[in-house]
């Protein structure tokens, strides 16, 4: 799973909200929308691109759709919060070099 795609998917307010929802227990697609000041084709949209990402699947059950959290999203989000913590621990490291350098110079 591309971490970009993990990022993209997460960027988004309404998708990180229908993380949320399914993270309690699996939604029909009109379930999952209820709430939202979208359309139902935007929800769709969403949970397409959730679904790229590896995030959710869906599971068609006679004419609707089950989304559920796909057991890998996990995983995916997690080696998204690792790579973060990296960037992070960078960013600590060269701004703390940076202070010391600048408070030598003065």
């Amino acid at each position: 799973m591309p971490i970009d795609a993990t990022i993209g998917a997460l960027a988004d307010s309404t998708r990180r909200e229908l993380l949320r929802r399914l993270a309690y227990k699996p939604c029909r697609a009109g379930e999952l929308a209820l709430g939202f000041a979208i359309s139902r084709p935007a929800i769709c949209k969403h949970t397409r691109m959730l679904g790229r990402a590896g995030l959710i699947r869906a599971k068609k059950v006679g004419r609707e759709r089950i989304y559920e959290l796909a057991p890998r999203g996990q995983l995916a989000v997690q080696e998204l919060i690792r790579k973060l913590e990296e960037v992070g621990a960078f960013w600590d490291t060269t701004l703390n070099a940076f202070k010391h350098y600048v408070e030598e110079k003065r």
